[in-house]
C-alpha cells in the first residue's frame, strides 16, 4: 500500500460552494464601498478642476481688467478657449472626467460687485 492512497483528491462540492458563497459575501460589500470610494474621487476632481478654471479666470481679470466695466450687476461670460489662448490653462486642465475628452464648451459667469467680482464655472454654455 502507498503511502496516501486513501487521501481524498480535490475538494468537495460543498466545500466549492462555501468559498463560493464566502466570495460573493466579500464582492457585495466591497462593490459599493469601492463604488463610492471612485465616485467621491470624480466629484473632488471635478471640483477641483473647476477651481483651477475659476483661478484662471482670476488671473485673467486681474490682467484685463479695463475690459470689464465697474457698474454693479454686469455680468461677462469668459470662454475657456480664451483663457487658453491666454496660456491661463492647458487641455490637462479641462479633462472631461466622465467622457475622457477636452471640455471645450466651459466658461466662467463673471459678475462685477461692488469692488469686486463673483465667478461661476459653467461646464457647458450657450
Amino acid at each position: 500500500m502507498l503511502l496516501g492512497d486513501n487521501m481524498k483528491k480535490g475538494f468537495t462540492l460543498v466545500e466549492l460552494l462555501a468559498v463560493i458563497a464566502v466570495l460573493a459575501l466579500v464582492a457585495a460589500i466591497a462593490y459599493p464601498v469601492v463604488t463610492n470610494v471612485i465616485n467621491d474621487m470624480k466629484k473632488s476632481a471635478a471640483e477641483s478642476q473647476q477651481r483651477i478654471v475659476i483661478d484662471a479666470a482670476k488671473y485673467w481679470v486681474s490682467e484685463n481688467d479695463t475690459v470689464l466695466s465697474d457698474t454693479v450687476g454686469d455680468i461677462y461670460t469668459l470662454n475657456v478657449s480664451t483663457l487658453k489662448e491666454g496660456e491661463y490653462i492647458t487641455n490637462a486642465d479641462l479633462r472631461d472626467l466622465e467622457k475622457s475628452n477636452i471640455i471645450n464648451t466651459a466658461c466662467v459667469k463673471i459678475t462685477t460687485g461692488e469692488n469686486k467680482y463673483t465667478y461661476e464655472f459653467i461646464k457647458k454654455c450657450q
